[in-house]
Order: structure tokens, then C-alpha cells, then sequence
């Protein structure tokens, strides 16, 4: 556009018209800053971060894939998904975190915090473990006079759990199979299929839930895999145990605990006592004791004798040859019974060779005194 300087009316109205360009290309300017302004400051809040990784994870959210990375901002609705020899630690903004172990997919259903008091918050989260192992701590709210109300529910293909300040495991890794391992606390573990059958699982014990049947009775953890999964979840965060401290519980008074303040679980069990020993006592306690506490179980288990010794069973496997005289003796003297019943016998058959004789025989045989 060229100003012409020979004719001052066009010069004018060139200039209104490059003056009204130039304020449209402000307001369009200005509009599209606050249009993003407004995007931004409308988003939904996140729900919590990724903590830790190991390996390459997704979040998926919205139906894409995003590479997580740490300190990634998750939201509601968010999935997790995890790969071989990947894992990563979820952090929530209420202090509950979850580890999710390889070829592991999560999808965080629902989690709402409600302040209720000065560091105490009622929170309600709800997250479905697709497939695979995770790891949970759920933090109780609570400070000196305020409890707040936790409702953490995980789902899997076959169960639901409800979970209030506690920790530990849950293996997906099977369709159709669920185990609950709890390490703190109590978690009541429901059947999809039947809702009326479920069971409450105390530390230190576990269930599991295959197919639509009920969930099982709760029994010990086996040390084994108890150890695998404590040291992958050590491989993730080497303080993870620290969790469990900041709960704050003591025996019989976890959050959502139904024990009682001296009825601890397992509390039979000897205190000096190796892992494998305890388990071996709790799986077997039904027929190793007797009502009255004894027991005269012969059992090949050293270690399991030594343990039952400590406890004041002592009649138990014999532990040298001397200890069978008593069972030897008593042998025989049936061998020696029965060699003098064949040899009646035998004497009878000859007697009566070669001619009919009536004859009456008593054979008296003392029975044997046993030790």
C-alpha cells in the first residue's frame, strides 16, 4: 500500500484502515491469551504424581498413550500400564501411594479428598487392578482429635477390597484368580460374583479367590513369597517400609482393625522362632496339639520338635535309638507270642494224624506288658 502525498484524503483513510488491522490483530491476540488462560486454570486437578520408575511405563488418558516420567502429573480416569521388567510408584496427594510391578494395568476409577480438619482429610478413592502385582498403602487420616473417613476400594477381574489404613499385596497376575496379601491392618475381601461371600483378612495372612468361588479362609503368608515381593517392592523405593512406621498402629488398634489388644494374630507362635517354623506351626496347629495344649504328636520335623519343646510338649519324635528299647521289647514279645501259638498249633495237627481223638485244648497266652 503506498501513501499517496498528493491527495491528504486517501492518506487518511489508509491510515484508519491499517489502524483498524492492527486493533483486530491486538483483540485476537488477546482473546486467544485468555481462551488458553482459561483451558489451563480450568483443568481438573491432579490426584497425584509418579514417584518413582524403573523402565519405560505409559499413562494412558483420553485413549493415548503418554510416556510417564517422574514426577508426572496423574489425573482421574488416568490408566497405568507397566511392561516386563518395568515398575513404578504412584503418589497421592493424601499420602496413600501404590507400586505397580511388571506387565501391571491399573486405572484410577475415582479418588476425591474432602479436607475435614487440619491435616485430616475423608478421601474416597476406587482403582481397578486390570492385571498383575501391585503393592498398596493406604494412609489413615487421622491427627490427635480428628479421624477422617478413608473408603478405598481396589477391584480386580473376580473381587472387591475394602481397605482403611493398611498395606500390601495384591497378584492379578492370573485371570480369574485374585491373592490378597496384607502386611498392616485388615482388609475385607468380597467375591464379584456373590457379594455375601467374603472374608476378613488380618496381617500377616492372605486369601485368595479363584474364579467365582468364595474367597478362602485366611492362612499365613508363606516366607518365600513374602521375601520376593517385600524386595521387589525394595528394588522401587528401598524405604518403602517406612510407610508402615507413619501409620502409627499398634497391635489390635490398626484402622479398620478387628483384633483386640491382646488377641494378636499368630501371637502362639514363638517370638525366637525362624519364619518357616511359625509357618509351619500355623498350618499345622490343628493336629499337633491337643485340647489341652500338649501334644504327643510324632513329628519328623526337627526344627518343629525344638519349637515344640520350647512350648512344654515334650512328648515328642524319639531323638536317639535308646529312646525305641521301649518299642523293640514290646515286638518282640508279639514275635515271641506268635512262634508259641504255631508250635501249639503244629502239635495239635500231629496229634490228631491217623485217628479221630475229641480232645479239648486250652492254650493260655499272657498278654504282653507294654511300657
Amino acid at each position: 500500500m503506498l501513501i499517496n502525498v498528493d491527495n491528504p484524503v486517501l492518506n487518511n483513510i489508509y491510515i484508519k484502515i491499517i489502524r483498524v488491522i492492527l486493533l483486530s490483530l491486538a483483540f485476537a491476540t488477546f482473546i486467544n491469551s485468555n481462551f488458553t488462560y482459561s483451558q489451563t486454570t480450568n483443568s481438573p486437578p491432579g490426584i497425584g504424581k509418579i514417584a518413582n520408575i524403573i523402565g519405560k511405563i505409559d499413562i494412558i488418558r483420553n485413549g493415548k498413550n503418554i510416556p510417564g516420567e517422574k514426577d508426572s502429573i496423574l489425573y482421574e480416569t488416568d490408566e497405568v500400564q507397566t511392561y516386563e521388567k518395568t515398575a513404578v510408584k504412584l503418589l497421592f496427594n493424601d499420602g496413600s501411594n501404590i507400586m505397580a510391578f511388571q506387565n501391571a494395568h491399573l486405572k484410577l476409577i475415582e479418588y476425591k479428598i474432602k479436607q475435614k480438619a487440619e491435616a485430616v482429610n475423608d478421601v474416597k478413592s476406587a482403582i481397578d487392578v486390570v492385571k498383575g502385582k501391585v503393592r498398596f498403602f493406604v494412609k489413615p487420616q487421622e491427627s490427635e482429635n480428628e479421624t477422617g473417613k478413608v473408603d478405598a476400594k481396589f477391584k480386580t477381574s473376580n473381587s472387591v477390597m475394602g481397605i482403611r489404613g493398611t498395606s500390601g499385596f495384591i497378584d492379578a497376575s492370573i485371570p480369574g484368580n485374585t491373592q490378597v496379601i496384607v502386611t498392616t491392618g485388615t482388609v475385607q475381601v468380597t467375591s464379584l460374583a456373590d457379594p455375601s461371600k467374603s472374608v476378613v483378612v488380618a496381617s500377616n495372612l492372605y486369601t485368595e479367590i479363584v474364579g467365582n468361588k468364595a474367597p478362602t479362609l485366611p492362612k499365613a503368608i508363606p516366607p518365600a513369597v513374602l521375601n520376593k515381593l517385600n524386595s521387589d517392592a525394595k528394588a522401587l523405593d528401598p524405604n518403602f517400609r517406612l510407610d508402615d512406621k507413619r501409620n502409627n498402629n499398634t497391635p489390635g488398634k490398626e484402622s479398620g482393625s478387628t483384633n483386640t489388644p491382646g488377641n494378636k494374630v499368630g501371637s502362639d507362635k514363638s517370638a525366637n522362632a525362624s519364619p518357616e517354623i511359625n509357618s509351619g506351626v500355623t498350618e499345622q496347629r490343628k493336629i499337633v496339639f491337643n485340647p489341652d495344649g500338649t501334644s504327643s504328636v510324632v513329628s519328623t520335623n526337627s526344627a518343629l520338635n525344638d519349637l515344640l519343646v520350647a512350648q512344654g510338649n515334650n512328648s515328642l519324635r524319639p531323638k536317639s535309638y535308646a529312646d525305641y528299647d521301649p518299642i523293640k521289647n514290646s515286638l518282640q514279645q508279639i514275635s515271641e507270642i506268635t512262634n508259641q501259638l504255631n508250635r501249639q498249633i503244629s502239635q495239635i495237627i500231629q496229634t490228631n494224624t491217623g485217628y479221630l481223638v475229641n480232645k479239648n485244648i486250652t492254650i493260655n497266652v499272657n498278654s504282653p506288658s507294654t511300657p
